[in-house]
């Protein structure tokens, strides 16, 4: 995720992306617990698990080249 070479804004972006996900993967995953008995609540956890693993992968839009990155 981190590497020496980022500076301080980058990593405070790539932290501040996979906090966010991992705790969106950890909202639907409690969701689809709370819902278990229901016959759709795995697509939720399925959906929740998605979210938590993307928190482990570097975002790279505005990352590598800051010149695409006009919002």
């Amino acid at each position: 995720m981190v590497t020496k070479k980022d500076i301080k804004s980058n990593r405070l972006a790539i932290w501040f992306s996979s906090i966010i996900r991992w705790i969106l993967g950890l909202v639907f995953v409690g969701m689809a617990y709370v819902f278990r008995n229901d016959d759709s609540a795995w697509i939720v956890m399925l959906f929740g698990i998605v979210f938590i693993v993307t928190g482990f992968i570097r975002p790279k839009r505005c990352l590598e080249n800051e010149d695409n990155c006009k919002v």
